[in-house]
């Protein structure tokens, strides 16, 4: 390095001393990397620094100008320059951005609480007497649009939400005043609990005549009076139209043949540990026997399959063509993982056959 320093500082005197910037904090450790390869010597030399570019662009130049180290011919090229300081103000920018971010949230959901328990406060807020065993909100009889909940803790989460129009069904026995207040309204809407009782709820009230319009069903295993205020706003905001719900929660029961099941009872004991499928058609009658690994390119392949018998796994890719192709009747030696099942189509194993 005595050799490197020397020439550098002949070249452009104090401009380029390298000892002087160093005891001065404008060059920092020159960290120097040497390896060996067909008997040369190479190396990587790196020079931390906080010069101006100027004076940076100039050292780099001066080094590649080095022709020896010591008695040996040396020759130097720059391989790249880094700006440290500008990544370092990417970062100060990005973790500011986050810290903005955060300051405002916390700032929101502080007025979010503030509204509440102003809301919580006020007399319009509280819940209200509608009917003998009835309870809602105070503008459940007088606005156009009326939103029905289960029960009193129901009620409450809507209030703190801003919601006053609303009214509880106390359950499953559901009181005639609810039904006829349907009604009376431009929109109705239900918020349903995420479980079976939430859809029996809505099931019941189209059975007592009660006018529908909307439903909105909370995620599965959660009931509204779990729920935030912003939760509720967005449940109420992905409400689906009636007839968009009971396609998805309560769908037509699908009627199999008689025939086809009792042929499908037949088979079960014959196909078992045969890895062998069996295409029936309405009439239970046998329309071809193939091997499980060629059922869903036969089954592309063909029509007018009511009915599969087959010792293998019901798969969602092959759910998804008898669905299109209305098979009405899937037996399996064991279903496997699904995600969607289609509403048209009676999926069961070999076991739960009688």
């Amino acid at each position: 390095m005595g050799a490197i320093f020397g020439q550098t500082e002949g070249l452009f005197g104090d401009v380029l001393d390298l000892k002087k910037l160093q005891k001065s904090g404008k060059l920092g450790r020159i960290d120097v990397d040497l390896r060996v390869e067909d008997k040369k010597t190479i190396g990587t030399v790196t020079i931390p620094n906080n010069l101006d570019q100027p004076t940076a662009a100039l050292l780099a130049a001066t080094l590649e100008s080095i022709d020896r180290v010591g008695p040996y011919d040396a020759k130097f090229k720059l391989l790249e320059l880094e700006d440290v300081r500008e990544e370092k103000r990417k970062k100060v920018m990005e973790r500011a951005k986050d810290i903005m971010q955060r300051w405002t949230a916390s700032q929101r959901s502080e007025v979010i609480q503030m509204i509440s328990q102003v809301s919580e406060a006020s007399e319009v807020g509280r819940i209200v007497s509608l009917a003998p065993d009835v309870e809602g909100g105070p503008e459940a009889e007088s606005s156009n649009a009326l939103f029905i909940v289960e029960g009193r803790a129901d009620l409450t989460a809507l209030l703190k939400a801003g919601i006053k129009n609303i009214v509880a069904t106390n359950g499953v026995n559901i009181p005639q005043y609810v039904v006829n207040l349907t009604h009376k309204k431009k929109e109705v809407t239900v918020l349903a609990d995420g479980d079976r009782v939430g859809d029996m709820i809505v099931r019941e009230l189209l059975r007592r005549g009660a006018k529908i319009d909307y439903v909105s069903k909370a995620p599965q295993g959660v009931e509204v009076e779990e729920m935030k205020p912003i939760e509720i706003l967005d449940l109420i905001s992905k409400k689906v139209d009636l007839k968009t719900y009971l396609a998805a929660y309560a769908p037509v029961k699908q009627v199999v043949p008689e025939k086809l099941l009792n042929k499908a009872s037949e088979l079960k004991d014959k196909i078992k540990e045969t890895f062998t499928a069996v295409l029936l058609d309405a009439e239970g009658e046998i329309i071809e026997e193939t091997p499980v690994n060629q059922l869903f390119q036969r089954l592309n392949e063909l029509d007018d399959v009511a009915g599969i018998v087959f010792d293998g796994i019901v798969s969602q890719r092959l759910l998804d063509l008898a669905s299109e192709k209305d098979v009405k009747l899937i037996i399996g030696e064991r279903i496997g993982s699904i995600e969607k099942k289609p509403t048209n189509i009676i999926v069961k194993t070999l076991d739960e056959l009688k």
